[in-house]
């Protein structure tokens, strides 16, 4: 198992063209973010990504506001750790997402990673 917190308030993920990812402040400050992400798993990582099946558990603590679709959070951070925690989020064949309320200065996504077991019958 991994797990990761990412401090500071989630961001979801947005449509972007090549030429609105340079422009537009949405799709910059979601780029910053999945690199914050990536640098935060690759600190904590010392392995190859997995190839086997994924499972994700993610709580999203958020202050209020504006906030974003929850599937929109999950797309950001399981793009985010492609080619790091696993080859391709495609792996991915279990979720577990939470939106919870929390204090401004709480802000954060806790995520969990596990590999799953293939069960033999």
């Amino acid at each position: 198992m991994i797990e990761l917190t990412i401090p500071g308030r989630p961001v979801p993920a947005v449509r972007m063209t090549k030429k609105s990812k340079h422009v537009n402040k949405y799709a910059i400050r979601y780029l910053q973010y999945k690199t914050k992400v990536g640098w935060i798993a690759k600190q904590h990582l010392k392995e190859k990504p997995s190839r086997k099946p994924i499972e994700v558990k993610l709580k999203l603590y958020l202050a209020g506001g504006n906030q974003g679709d929850i599937d929109n959070y999950f797309k950001a951070i399981t793009d985010s750790l492609n080619k790091i925690v696993y080859e391709d989020d495609r792996q991915i064949k279990k979720i577990d997402v939470e939106k919870i309320e929390s204090s401004k200065d709480e802000e954060r996504a806790e995520i969990q990673i596990y590999e799953l077991v293939p069960m033999k019958i």
